[in-house]
């Protein structure tokens, strides 16, 4: 089952980051998609929705694409989002809990190479993959201010501000907390609240064509629809209660428009719209998610119940 969580604040902010867009005073509201996709080993095929059992691996991926009416609009400028998976294991006292799929490690956390970036093939594959990180758009691990490095963090019964429940959470290392989703007054947006936003996972590129020398930018890729921007794989334990996972963004970790003390709560991502723009269009974002349903095989059900069975009749004797 897919899951929308429409973007829609009543005033935005820029919070001091990288995205060239914070002086073109654009924005276009809910006109862009951020969303998830299962890989169906089944259908061999990527999906909103998979049916697994306890201990499956679930390739997963984040894509976006731009649904506004700017026909100007050519190619992905940035996003800054975190991933959340719900329902999760994060008790290993049975001897197994859930696992996320490594990270592609950079050798600087600051600049890392274009190696450290997963390919446009990467992203499309469904297959297992050796390591995990953003895909084809960017440069960088985090937002550039960051000095990050790609953190899974684990959240139960409400710790460091997560909601309810047991949940994974992908980010960069120093965003230990989670983010507050809404920041509509002047109090809420301090430099803490806007570093949980801007340090998170950044995706984003260059623009076709340096403004300066106007050489062609070597990382550029055309395109607004269905751009994969991050690839990742769940390793489910051996937990054998039937759950649903929830694939989707933390609410608020788009970048707001307001700066520090501002009240402009606004939330965006960025589209370029000509060759040498890095990204001046701001969209509005619709949050969609994808679902992961586990349900132990029949064979583990009948083995359970004939479990619970022989307990109850060396009780009775």
């Amino acid at each position: 089952m897919q899951t929308k969580h429409i973007i829609a604040f009543t005033l935005i902010a820029c919070g001091g980051t990288s995205v060239a867009t914070a002086q073109t005073g654009q924005y276009e509201p809910a006109s862009s998609r951020l969303f998830y996709q299962v890989f169906d080993t089944t259908t061999n095929a990527w999906t909103t929705s998979t049916t697994v059992t306890p201990g499956s691996r679930i390739e997963w991926r984040a894509l976006v694409s731009y649904t506004g009416t700017n026909t100007s609009v050519s190619a992905l400028g940035g996003v800054t989002y975190q991933p959340t998976l719900s329902n999760i294991d994060n008790d290993d006292a049975d001897g197994s809990r859930d696992e996320l799929g490594a990270w592609r490690a950079a050798s600087s956390p600051v600049v890392p190479p274009p190696s450290s970036i997963l390919s446009r093939e990467e992203g499309e594959f469904g297959g297992v993959l050796p390591s995990y990180g953003r895909v084809q758009y960017g440069a960088i691990a985090m937002n550039s201010s960051s000095l990050n490095t790609m953190t899974t963090f684990r959240h139960a019964g409400s710790a460091a501000g997560a909601p309810a429940g047991s949940w994974f959470r992908v980010a960069g290392l120093s965003v230990t907390s989670w983010p507050v989703p809404e920041l509509p007054t002047a109090a809420d947006a301090t430099a803490a609240n806007l570093n949980a936003i801007n340090r998170g996972v950044f995706s984003s590129q260059q623009s076709a064509v340096n403004p300066i020398t106007l050489a062609a930018n070597t990382f550029h890729s055309a395109g607004t629809q269905n751009l994969v921007i991050f690839r990742g794989a769940l390793i489910l334990s051996d937990q054998a209660d039937p759950r649903a996972i929830e694939l989707s963004t933390a609410a608020g970790t788009q970048q707001r428009i307001g700066a520090v003390a501002d009240v402009d709560d606004r939330r965006y991502m960025t589209w370029q719209t000509s060759s040498t723009d890095s990204g001046s269009w701001r969209s509005g974002v619709v949050l969609e998610s994808a679902t992961i349903n586990v349900i132990p095989s029949p064979g583990s059900i009948t083995a359970i119940a004939v479990g619970v069975a022989c307990v109850v009749r060396r009780r009775r004797s």
